[in-house]
């Protein structure tokens, strides 16, 4: 099928794309108007752990690495981490002078402009039909599931916590524990490399159709050389490239469309042309141990089917429907023309769905990753499902458009409610969710100096001691390493809490305080308001390292904030790390 796409189309999704990330702009906007006094705004409205992870790679890129180390860990490592899109946006930074933050948002924002008219250009390679294309891009757009049915009931209920475990959907259920790579609408909203990742493999598989049904090399050439870039940008996502691209070339196969021989060299070229990026993340891991070991430490596995099933509701509803349509229409060879619902070609989503469905209980420890972009070949089913429904019930009674209008509406409140609880939780700095260890939105104006006074005073040989909530923020800023900061990130992450705990928690014993610091290898050791929560929660009183430990030296002193030096000689008798 020869894509046919007007001018005026492609202006129209763009102006669309841009309006879209103009909207993702606005939580943001509301989150500065948010900042408390005397504080000042992180940058991220949720998942700030992550965004600070993604702003320390940037900030490495931006000094001259071209290989990324991890700062959220002490383990030794033999930093061999190299993406391309966090490399380019840190060169970025080193040309325009742009603090990473910044440019971490003008990332987001142009990566999900480019997402969007990825998607678009996939769904016209795959129907001549211009309202099927404009229903799928605006499902794409800002549809969600049932989750915010779910997320009601939490609120409502007298015991918060039990009706939270019973259900999880995966766009809304405690707002916090979401999974944005799972909808397009929140991966717009908060990061990058989802956007950009799902774009390209929105091209990849466009190529991909394309290569399956032409007599040159070209289109195979372009999807080999796609896959290469986004092994490297989402390594995971190359996973179901690779395995949808196998299945609908042995179809293209079976159906006569290609010779077994032109399919099986054609896979074997994208392939071969793609692998540099796994092999490159398969080398990282063999040379890397502290690498190694984050992919093995690091479960992340999948939810449970009845939460995949409430957190996609009506999409994947309308999504089943027109599944079915497209899998009968294919067995029938329907004729297609410009008003048809029907492709033929329409069968290569309904391979995605079910492949991507399959790869999201593989024996991995990242099972829950896989999710990424399986929204939008539900989108594109769910508009052939809308399709189909308008011209066998709904035509005689109701304008079409208005009931498109009015399915998409109904599909938008998990997005809506997700954004609302992001700022609930912003209007407290995130003191609700202290349980869950969540990091601050906001530092205060100490804090702030703090981290400063660490970038241009600290290196990559410097190891900082602080509560994980301020241990979250410091690699934004600053080269040094941190004790604990991140879930994932620092290695073995319990043992560093109960570390940081014993040693913020145990002022009445300084022998075990500086055993402490010499395990961990601790250079400076941050205290400030983040330690003093810290203290709160498991002793009487406060102690300030200073005090129990004299020996320390102080280096910063500003408001509520101090930054001590640490120095073989203050530990007499500890243990070697």
């Amino acid at each position: 099928m020869k894509t046919t796409i007007t001018r005026r189309e492609i202006l129209f999704v763009l102006i669309w794309a841009v309006l879209v990330a103009a909207v993702t702009m606005l939580p943001y906007i509301r989150a500065v108007q948010l900042t408390p006094p005397h504080h000042h705004f992180a940058g991220f409205i949720w998942g700030i752990d992550e965004g600070n992870v993604y702003l320390s790679w940037i900030r490495q890129a931006a000094e001259g690495r071209w290989l990324l180390r991890n700062p959220y860990t002490i383990t030794e490592q033999n930093p061999h981490f190299f993406n391309i899109l966090l490399v380019l946006l840190g060169k970025i930074c080193a040309v325009t002078g742009l603090s990473p933050l910044i440019i971490f948002h003008a990332a987001r924002l142009a990566g999900g402009i480019f997402l969007l008219y990825a998607f678009y250009l996939l769904a016209a390679e795959l129907t001549e039909n211009r309202r099927i294309r404009a229903t799928a891009l605006a499902l794409a757009s800002v549809s969600s599931g049932l989750g915010w049915i779910v997320y009601l009931q939490v609120r409502s209920s007298d015991n918060p916590l039990a009706a939270e475990l019973s259900l999880h959907p995966i766009d809304l259920a405690a707002g916090w524990q979401a999974q944005p790579e799972a909808i397009t609408f929140p991966s717009m909203l908060l990061n990058p490399l989802f956007v950009v990742g799902m774009g390209l493999l929105c091209l990849v598989f466009k190529y991909g159709l394309r290569a399956a049904r032409e007599r040159s090399l070209r289109s195979t050439v372009v999807c080999g050389l796609l896959l290469l870039v986004l092994g490297n940008v989402h390594t995971y996502d190359i996973l179901i490239a690779y395995l949808v691209l196998l299945v609908w070339l042995g179809i293209a196969a079976g159906q006569g469309r290609l010779q077994w021989r032109q399919a099986v060299g054609r896979y074997a070229l994208l392939v071969l042309i793609g692998l540099p990026g796994p092999l490159w993340g398969a080398y990282t891991a063999h040379v890397d141990p502290a690498y190694r070991a984050k992919i093995m430490e690091s479960l992340t596995l999948s939810a449970r089917p009845v939460d995949y099933v409430v957190g996609y509701g009506l999409v994947l509803l309308l999504a089943v429907i027109g599944a079915v349509y497209v899998i009968r229409a294919s067995r029938r060879r329907l004729r297609t023309d410009a008003d048809s619902v029907a492709s033929p070609d329409l069968l290569f989503m309904v391979v995605w769905v079910v492949l991507g469905f399959g790869l999201l209980y593989l024996p991995v420890s990242f099972q829950r990753k896989m999710i990424e972009g399986l929204h939008l070949p539900l989108c594109i089913l769910a508009a052939v499902g809308i399709g189909e429904v308008l011209t066998r019930a709904t035509q005689r009674w109701l304008s079409a458009p208005v009931v498109i209008v009015m399915l998409v509406v109904m599909t938008m409140p998990s997005n809506v409610l997700f954004v609302t609880d992001c700022l609930d939780h912003m209007s407290v700095n995130n003191l609700d969710l202290l349980r869950y260890l969540v990091p601050p939105a906001y530092l205060t104006d100490d804090e702030m100096a703090a981290a400063r006074w660490l970038r241009d005073n600290t290196s990559e040989a410097d190891v900082v001691l602080s509560s994980s909530l301020i241990g979250s923020h410091i690699p934004a800023y600053a080269r040094c390493r941190v004790v604990a900061g991140h879930w994932s990130e620092t290695l073995q992450f319990g043992q560093a809490l109960a570390q940081v705990g014993y040693f913020y928690s145990s002022g009445h014993d300084p022998a075990r305080q500086r055993e402490i610091l010499a395990l961990t290898q601790t250079t400076l050791v941050f205290y400030g308001p983040q330690e003093r929560i810290l203290q709160k929660g498991m002793v009487a009183g406060l102690i300030d390292p200073g005090v129990s430990l004299p020996q320390l030296k102080v280096l910063f002193d500003q408001g509520d904030v101090r930054i001590y030096q640490v120095t073989p000689s203050s530990l007499p008798g500890a243990a070697a790390p």
